[in-house]
């Protein structure tokens, strides 16, 4: 669970990036009534297709992570500075000191990653439809995850089992 755990966190993470992609915190605020039904509705086969997914979506994800770093290094900044800097300017309580040579090279680096965002967004939307599961029932899906233990474990075994063969 650790892995899925880390994996929704680098997910959410490059939504930080991006600029908030959509299968994390509006995922939660739109789909919490559908996903209290999803908790018990979810089959096997529907967990199967979700893991085939989410494996996908996992190493499109990471590709996208290198592609974001490459972008952050190449505007001159260190990607624990850029980070640094995106969550300062996401939460106005946190202070963060930066020159103004800083921050012009972070807004260049978010342009640069806001036309990354459709992109990143379709292919992940394509990788989810091309395993059998509409982008709603994939956040369904994964909004049961964070609140079924039963069904975390469920899922758990599907991954060791798929890691195992693969």
């Amino acid at each position: 669970m650790i892995t899925f755990k880390k994996n929704i966190i680098a997910l959410a993470l490059t939504g930080a990036l991006v600029g908030g992609f959509s299968l994390t915190a509006a995922a939660q605020q739109t789909q919490a009534a559908a996903s209290v039904k999803a908790q018990t509705d979810v089959t096997t086969a529907e967990l199967n297709k979700f893991a085939d997914a989410f494996q996908e979506v996992q190493v499109e994800n990471q590709a996208a992570q290198q592609k974001m770093m490459g972008i952050i290094k190449e505007e001159g900044l260190d990607v624990q500075r850029f980070t640094e800097i995106q969550k300062a300017q996401m939460n106005p309580e946190a202070k963060v000191e930066a020159t103004d040579e800083e921050l012009k090279m972070h807004a260049a680096v978010v342009v640069e990653l806001k036309k990354m965002q459709p992109a990143l967004e379709s292919k992940m939307q394509e990788i989810i439809v091309d395993h059998g599961l509409t982008l709603d029932r994939y956040k369904a899906v994964a909004m049961a995850l964070q609140q079924d233990k039963s069904l975390q474990q469920k899922f758990q075994g599907i991954m060791m089992k798929k890691q195992t063969e693969g």
